[in-house]
């Protein structure tokens, strides 16, 4: 499978999963929403309307546990507010019969995430398929670099694959994710690397990340990839290539996720 079908693999299934089950009484047609600091933004969801549901709006942050942000009875022209957003005027809510959107005022570093539009309907609660908050300055300086592993590989070694990202302000609000291609051409999702960050410099808006395999094997053959989402967009590395003759490596490859297909660009 190639890397282009693979990415369409991928957000076939995000799209799927996510939407599918709730796409009758919950819809976020914002996939991500991209605003610059100061700017205020209004996030769409849409509900089938009843008169015994509760309305609730969850923040999800990666790495960290979901936030309450606000519930609201169908009925009510009232919403109760949670945690550090009960003490913000800048969170307000747009209600009608079907919508229930959440508008956020001169927005801030902190209140990037992923917003959840949900119901609490008797013992059930539903939740849409979520809307990033993204701001502009990040998804446009983004790179990701996989140098070369220079050292010849052999099998019984331990060998290590690097990942730099550069341009990344807000590091805490991106997920990173390694992928292996197989000697027979099929793909794998190995781990997530939060845990392997090799060192992180401020200034330069660079992180190193990496992936280490223990007593290679002619099981590990393949190309690793690490892979960085955000703002609806995959960012892939150009890839390491380990084998016991040697490497090599290929070209970086995103893979834009819109809700009406990808957008794919070769760099």
């Amino acid at each position: 499978m190639s890397i282009l079908a693979y990415c369409n693999y991928i957000s076939q299934l995000s799209f799927y999963f996510l939407g599918v089950f709730t796409a009758n009484i919950i819809t976020q047609s914002q996939l991500s929403v991209t605003a610059q600091l100061g700017d205020s933004v209004t996030l769409q969801g849409f509900i089938s309307h009843s008169p015994h549901n509760n309305y609730i709006w969850f923040k999800q942050t990666f790495g960290k546990a979901p936030q309450y942000v606000l519930s609201s009875k169908a009925d009510s022209n009232d919403s109760i507010f949670y945690n550090e957003f009960q003490k913000s005027n800048r969170f307000q809510i747009q209600k009608t019969k079907n919508s229930f959107n959440l508008s956020i005022s001169r927005l801030e570093p902190s209140d990037m995430g992923t917003y959840y539009c949900g119901v609490v309907r008797r013992s059930d609660v539903l939740f849409g398929n979520g809307t990033e908050l993204c701001l502009s300055e990040e998804r446009n300086s983004v790179s990701v670099f996989q140098p070369p592993v220079l050292t010849p590989v052999q099998y019984g070694d331990s060998v290590t694959v690097k990942c730099i990202i550069t341009g990344v302000r807000y590091r805490d609000h991106h997920h990173v994710y390694w992928f292996w291609k197989t000697k027979e051409g099929t793909h794998q999702s190995l781990k997530t690397s939060s845990e392997n960050i090799i060192q992180c410099n401020n200034s330069s808006e660079e992180c190193v990340y990496s992936l280490q395999k223990q007593n290679f094997s002619s099981w590990d053959v393949g190309t690793y990839y690490c892979a960085l989402t955000m703002c609806g967009q995959i960012f892939l590395g150009n890839g390491a290539e380990l084998n016991p003759s040697g490497y090599h490596t290929s070209r970086t490859f995103t893979c834009s996720v819109r809700p009406g297909g990808l957008l794919n660009k070769y760099k």
